[in-house]
C-alpha cells in the first residue's frame, strides 16, 4: 500500500515521498511520478526514459557527466555506479530535493559527486565547465521546463559540452519541438539519435561526434547492461537515426 512518509512545501510547490514497502517515490505534488528507486537496488533506474538515457554510456566513454535536475538522484546513481572512476555532477533548484535524496533515496555524499544548488539557466550561462556527457532532465510540478525547449537552451548547452561529448534531452512524447531546435542541433552535433521510451518520453542523443564504431557489438552491450542491473535490447530496438529534414 502506497504511503506518505514526508511532504514540505517550498517556494514552487509541495515535494512528497512515497513507499509502498518495497519502492520510493518523489513527487511534486501531482500524478506524475520525479523519481521512482527500489530500495534494495538504488542505482538502477525503474523509469522506461531513466533507463533509456544510460544508452549513452555506449555511444561514449565519458570522464565527466553533468546531469541538469537531481529528483531522488537516480540517475546519478546510476552514472556513479556504472562509472566509479568518473566525475559526476548534478544540478537541482530546489534544496529541499537534494536534502530528500540524500536522506531518503540514498544518495551518497561521496567525492566522485559534486551537486550545485543552482538555477539549470544560472549555471548554464555563468559556468565554463565542459562535459563528456550533459543530461538535461528538468521537470516541475507542471510538466517540463520551458527554457529546456529553447533555442538558448541548446546553444548553451553546446558550449559546456566537451569535444567529442554527448547531449542527453528527455521531453515527453506531446512535445512538438520547434524545427529551428532539430536544425541547430544538426547544426552543432555530428549525430543525433533519437529513442521513444516507451513511457510516454522519447529522448534525444547528441553526439559531437559520432558514436564509437563497437557500439552495438555485444561485447560492447552486454557487459555494460550487467553493470547497470537491465537490459538494453528493447531501448536499442527503439533507437533510431534523427534527421531535421
Amino acid at each position: 500500500m502506497l504511503k506518505e512518509i514526508y511532504r514540505c512545501v517550498d517556494q514552487y510547490g509541495a515535494i512528497q515521498v512515497l513507499d509502498d514497502g518495497a519502492k520510493r517515490y518523489l513527487a511534486f505534488g501531482n500524478d506524475h511520478e520525479q523519481s521512482c528507486q527500489i530500495k534494495a537496488s538504488p542505482h538502477i533506474p525503474q523509469h522506461e526514459y531513466s533507463r533509456a538515457i544510460m544508452l549513452v554510456l555506449l555511444f561514449c566513454r565519458p570522464q565527466s557527466v553533468c546531469v541538469l535536475g537531481l529528483g531522488g538522484g537516480t540517475s546519478v546513481m546510476a552514472f556513479m555506479h556504472a562509472l566509479p572512476q568518473c566525475s559526476v555532477s548534478a544540478v537541482e533548484l530546489r534544496p529541499q530535493v537534494v536534502k530528500i535524496a540524500h536522506h531518503y533515496f540514498q544518495l551518497p555524499k561521496h567525492p566522485q559527486l559534486l551537486i550545485h544548488e543552482a538555477d539549470a539557466k544560472d549555471f548554464l550561462t555563468q559556468g565554463s565547465q565542459g562535459y563528456d556527457v550533459l543530461v538535461a532532465d528538468l521537470y516541475h510540478h507542471h510538466g517540463i521546463d520551458e527554457f529546456q525547449l529553447q533555442i538558448a537552451f541548446i546553444e548553451h548547452c553546446v558550449r559546456r559540452i566537451n569535444h567529442g561529448g554527448w547531449l542527453v534531452l528527455n521531453y515527453w512524447l506531446d512535445h512538438e519541438l520547434p524545427d529551428n531546435l532539430l536544425s541547430l542541433l544538426d547544426h552543432h552535433f555530428a549525430q543525433l539519435f533519437v529513442c521513444n521510451s516507451g513511457g510516454g518520453n522519447w529522448i534525444i542523443y547528441a553526439g559531437k561526434t559520432a558514436a564509437e564504431g563497437d557500439f552495438l557489438a555485444k561485447t560492447r552491450v552486454k557487459p555494460l547492461a550487467k553493470t547497470l542491473g537491465f537490459s538494453l535490447n528493447y531501448y536499442l530496438k527503439r533507437l533510431k537515426i534523427l534527421s531535421s529534414s
